[in-house]
C-alpha cells in the first residue's frame, strides 16, 4: 500500500509539473505575462522536474531495499523453522523409539534402550539473523526460542548421561544374571544385584529424559508456530515454511 501512494503522489507531482508549464507557456504566449517570466518559469519546471526524477529514484531504490530486507529476514525465519522442526522430529523419533512402549511401565528405568550410536548433535539456531523479529508484536519470542533451545541441548545431555551409565553399569549385570534366569530377568533380582544407589541413579536419568524429551517437543512445537505466524504478519505475501507433523503424530490426532 505504501508503494502504491508513492507511486501516486510522484505522478501527481509530474501531472502539476507539467500544467504549471502549459499554462505559463499559454500566458506568455498570449502576452498575459512578460517574456522575462519565460526563464522564471523553465527553470522552475527544470527544477521540479530534477526533483521528481530524483524523488522517483530514492522510491524506487527504497522499494527495493525493503524488498531485499524482506527476503532476507524470511529466508532466516524460514531456516529457523527447518532448525527447530528437525528437533521436534528427531526428538519424536527418539520417544517413539526409546519410550512411549515403556512410558508407564514401572521398570521403564530398566526398559528403555540406551541412544548408544545415534547421533543427536546440538541445535544451532542463528538469533542475529532472526533479531528482526524484535520489531514483531511478539518480540519475546527470541527468548522463548532460547529457552526451547535449551531445553533441547539440556535433553541431549541427559541422553547421553543416561546411555553411558546404561552401558557401562547396567549391562555388565543384565549379561551376567542372563547367564542364570536367562533372557526373562525377574524386575526384583535385577535392581537387587544392580544395587540401590545405581537403581535410584538410573531412575533419575530415566525420568529426567522423559520429562525432557516431552519437553522440549512441546516447547519446539509452540516456538515453529509463534515464528511463523509472527513472520508472516511481518511480511504478507511471502512464502514461510511450517511444520509437517510425522505420521505417527498425525494419525495419533486423527
Amino acid at each position: 500500500m505504501r508503494h502504491s501512494h508513492d507511486i501516486v503522489a510522484g505522478t501527481l507531482i509530474g501531472l502539476a509539473a507539467l500544467l504549471v508549464y502549459y499554462f505559463s507557456a499559454l500566458a506568455i504566449a498570449e502576452e498575459v505575462l512578460p517574456k522575462t517570466y519565460d526563464y522564471a518559469f523553465n527553470l522552475a519546471i527544470y527544477i521540479a522536474a530534477a526533483f521528481s526524477g530524483a524523488w522517483f529514484a530514492f522510491q524506487l531504490q527504497n522499494r527495493k531495499a525493503r524488498k531485499d530486507t524482506d527476503a532476507r529476514e524470511v529466508a532466516a525465519a524460514n531456516n529457523a523453522i527447518f532448525e527447530l522442526s528437525r528437533w521436534y522430529n528427531k526428538l519424536h523419533v527418539f520417544k517413539k523409539q526409546f519410550i512411549d512402549a515403556h512410558r508407564n511401565n514401572p521398570m521403564r528405568h530398566f526398559l528403555i534402550l540406551p541412544a548408544a550410536g545415534m547421533s543427536l548433535g546440538q541445535p544451532k539456531i542463528d538469533y542475529e539473523s532472526i533479531s528482526f523479529i524484535f520489531r514483531s508484536s511478539n518480540p519475546n519470542i527470541l527468548g522463548t526460542i532460547s529457552l526451547a533451545e535449551q531445553e533441547v541441548a539440556s535433553t541431549i545431555d541427559v541422553i547421553n548421561q543416561r546411555s553411558k551409565f546404561h552401558v557401562e553399569e547396567l549391562q555388565p549385570v543384565v549379561e551376567q544374571l542372563e547367564k542364570h534366569f536367562g533372557p526373562s530377568l525377574p524386575g526384583a533380582d535385577l535392581e537387587e544385584e544392580f544395587g540401590k544407589k545405581n537403581t535410584q541413579v538410573l531412575k533419575m536419568l530415566t525420568d529426567c529424559l522423559v520429562e525432557g524429551v516431552d519437553a522440549s517437543i512441546s516447547a519446539l512445537r509452540e516456538n515453529i508456530d509463534k515464528l511463523k505466524a509472527e513472520t508472516e504478519s511481518m511480511h504478507p505475501g511471502h512464502a514461510v515454511i511450517g511444520m509437517i507433523d510425522p505420521p505417527s503424530v498425525s494419525a495419533a490426532a486423527q
